[in-house]
C-alpha cells in the first residue's frame, strides 16, 4: 500500500448512508483518540514501573488490534456492529486484565462507567443498557475470584465486597449520566451534540496527563527523557485535536464569540514558535516581520491559527528542514504566511483542502498521520474575523499557508 492509501484508510468511513456516515464519524471521533489516551497513560507508566512493560505493552497491543478490526468493520458499512465490539471488546479486555492487576478496584469502576457511556454515546439506550450489564457480570465474576483467593488482590483494594459495591454504584452512576446524554441528543442514534460531550469531557483527564508527564519530565534521566518528551508531545497533539474538534462545531454554527483586541502578530507567532522548540529543539522555525506587526483581532483565535498551520508546516517539512513565519501586510490587511519545505499541495486539492477530513490524504514527510481538523478549524476562525485564507506554491519548493485578517 502507498502511504496515500494508508493514510486514506485512517480516515472516517465515507458511506453512502447518511445515518451510516454518521454513526460510523462518531465511532472514528471516539476509538481513535480513546486508543492514543490507553497508549500514552499505559506507555508512561510502563516507563515508570519497568517490571510492567511488558504487560502494559500486551494491553496496547490488544486495544490497538481491537481498534484495527471495529474500522475495518465500519468500513464495510457496519459502523452498530464496530461499535458493539468496542464497547463489549473494552469491557472484556479491562476485565480480563484485571485478573493480572489486583481484581476488582477503583480503576476497573472507571472504565466501565466510561464504556457505558461510550456505548450510550454510539448505540443508544440499549448499548447503554447491555454495557452495564456486561459490566456487572465482569464485577461479579472479579469479586467472586477475589474471595476465593483465586486473584490477589491490590494493596488498597479492601475488601472484595466493598470493591464490588464501589463498582457497582460507578456503574449506577454512569447509566444516569447515559440517560441525560440520550435525553440531551433526543434520540437513541449516536448525535453529534452526545459526540461532543463525550471529547468535551476528554479534555480534563488529557490535561491532568499533561501536567503530570510534565512533573515526571524534571525526575526521569537518560534514554527516558527522549520517552517522556515523545509521549508530552503525542498528549499536546491529542489535546489539541480534541479542542480543534470543539471549536469547530461552534464555528460552523456561528456561536464561537470573538474578543478583538490590539495584538502585535509577531509577537503572537514568537510565542507559539518557542512553545514547539521546548518539543523538538533541533527544529529550524524562523519567525520574520516585514511591516506593521499590529492587528486588531482575536489574539486567542489568531494564536490558534499560526499553531495549527505552524503544526502542519512542521509535519510536511523534514525535520533538517527550515518552517517560516512571515508577518506582513498592508495599510489595511496584515498578512501571515507559513512556509513550509515539504512536497505541496495539487492544485486539484486546494479547493477541498480546508474541509474537515480532507487534509488527512496529503503526504506527510514525517509520517505524521493527520486527524485533518485543524486546516477546517483555521478557515472558519479565519472567516470568523472578516479574513481569508489560501494556499500557494513555496519557493523553491513547498507550499504557503497565507492568512489575511483586515487591521
Amino acid at each position: 500500500m502507498t502511504p496515500q492509501s494508508i493514510f486514506s484508510w485512517f480516515a472516517p468511513p465515507e458511506l453512502s448512508q447518511p445515518d451510516l456516515r454518521r454513526r460510523a464519524g462518531a465511532l472514528w471521533i471516539v476509538s481513535w483518540p480513546f486508543f492514543a489516551v490507553v497508549t500514552v497513560v499505559l506507555g508512561i507508566a510502563g516507563l515508570v514501573e519497568p517490571d510492567t512493560l511488558a504487560r502494559r505493552a500486551i494491553t496496547i497491543a490488544a486495544v490497538g488490534a481491537l481498534m484495527a478490526l471495529l474500522h475495518t468493520i465500519s468500513r464495510a458499512g457496519r459502523p452498530v456492529l464496530a461499535s458493539w465490539i468496542l464497547v463489549i471488546g473494552l469491557t472484556v479486555i479491562v476485565t480480563q486484565r484485571a485478573t493480572n492487576t489486583g481484581g476488582i478496584h477503583a480503576p476497573v469502576a472507571v472504565f466501565y462507567a466510561l464504556f457505558i457511556v461510550m456505548a450510550g454515546v454510539l448505540i443508544g439506550v440499549r448499548g447503554g443498557l447491555v454495557t452495564a450489564a456486561v459490566c456487572v457480570l465482569g464485577a461479579i465474576v472479579l469479586a467472586v475470584a477475589t474471595a476465593l483467593g483465586r486473584l490477589t488482590p491490590a494493596p488498597d483494594a479492601g475488601s472484595p465486597l466493598g470493591a464490588f459495591v464501589f463498582v457497582v454504584l460507578a456503574i449506577g452512576l454512569a447509566l444516569v449520566l447515559h440517560a441525560l446524554v440520550t435525553r440531551r441528543t433526543g434520540r437513541e442514534a449516536p448525535g453529534l451534540d452526545a459526540v461532543k460531550m463525550l471529547v468535551h469531557d476528554m479534555r480534563s483527564p488529557m490535561q491532568v496527563l499533561l501536567a503530570h508527564l510534565d512533573f515526571l519530565r524534571n525526575d526521569v534521566r537518560g534514554e527516558s527523557v527522549r520517552d517522556v518528551e515523545a509521549a508530552i508531545g503525542g498528549a499536546t497533539a491529542l489535546h489539541r485535536m480534541t479542542t480543534s474538534f470543539l471549536d469547530l462545531s461552534q464555528l460552523e454554527a456561528g456561536r464561537m464569540p470573538v474578543h478583538r483586541s490590539v495584538t502585535d502578530l509577531s509577537a503572537l507567532a514568537r510565542s507559539v514558535v518557542t512553545a514547539f522548540r521546548i518539543l523538538q529543539p533541533t527544529r529550524d522555525i524562523a519567525v520574520e516581520a516585514d511591516g506593521d506587526p499590529a492587528c486588531n483581532c482575536d489574539p486567542e483565535l489568531t494564536r490558534r491559527i499560526i499553531e495549527n498551520l505552524v503544526s502542519n508546516a512542521m509535519k510536511h517539512t523534514e525535520i533538517k528542514g527550515r518552517v517560516r513565519v512571515v508577518i506582513s501586510g498592508s495599510r489595511d490587511t496584515a498578512a501571515i504566511a507559513v512556509h513550509d519545505e515539504g512536497s505541496g499541495v495539487p492544485p486539484e486539492k486546494r479547493t477541498r483542502i480546508f474541509e474537515p477530513h480532507s487534509a488527512e490524504a496529503l503526504r506527510s514527510a514525517t509520517g505524521y498521520e493527520s486527524s485533518g481538523l485543524g486546516l477546517a478549524f483555521c478557515k472558519l476562525a479565519v472567516e470568523a474575523q472578516g479574513g481569508a485564507i489560501r494556499v500557494e506554491d513555496g519557493t523553491p519548493r513547498g507550499s504557503v499557508f497565507v492568512v489575511e485578517l483586515p487591521r
